[in-house]
């Protein structure tokens, strides 16, 4: 069974954004240690823009987790989802994946978008690299819910 043209376009702009996502979050990651064991930033010289202050913030771990292991976490998973999607002949084993992309999508914006206001009134900096991957996983969900939006629509009942 093949999948529709679209649908297959959404797939492969989903793995992509996701991978470079996740080499974004594995960047930020390896900065947040960086940051941690007194290393610099690559935009500390920046006015507004020092990775290292957003990096050191309180604002940077959850539970004592670095937000960026999220990331690559959460980069993982979205892509790992698409990719079953792409490569699954079983279609409706796969039939969660429409669902769980533009959910899971949702919940890293929502996440993000607070990450960002973290960074624009409690921080007073900006991390670009976070930014990177804020904006990623926005236009990740906005071309899984242009796809899938009927399948979330039905699992929730409306």
């Amino acid at each position: 069974m093949e999948l529709p043209s679209g649908e297959e376009r959404t797939l492969r702009i989903i793995i992509l954004l996701a991978l470079v996502g996740l080499a974004d979050s594995l960047y930020l990651s390896y900065l947040h240690h960086l940051v941690a064991g007194g290393g610099g930033c690559p935009t500390q010289d920046l006015p507004g823009l020092d990775c290292g202050v957003v990096l050191a913030s309180a604002q940077a771990t959850l539970l004592g987790i670095p937000v960026a292991w999220l990331g690559v976490l959460g980069f993982l998973f979205i892509g790992g989802l698409a990719l079953d999607r792409f490569l699954n002949l079983d279609r409706e084993r796969t039939l969660l994946n429409r669902r769980l992309l533009p959910l899971v999508g949702l919940g890293g914006c929502a996440f993000g978008a607070w990450l960002t206001y973290a960074e624009a009134f409690i921080i007073h900096q900006w991390c670009p690299f976070c930014l990177l991957a804020f904006g990623l996983m926005l236009a990740m969900t906005g071309v899984a819910l242009r796809t899938y939006a009927d399948d979330l629509r039905a699992m929730l009942g409306k």
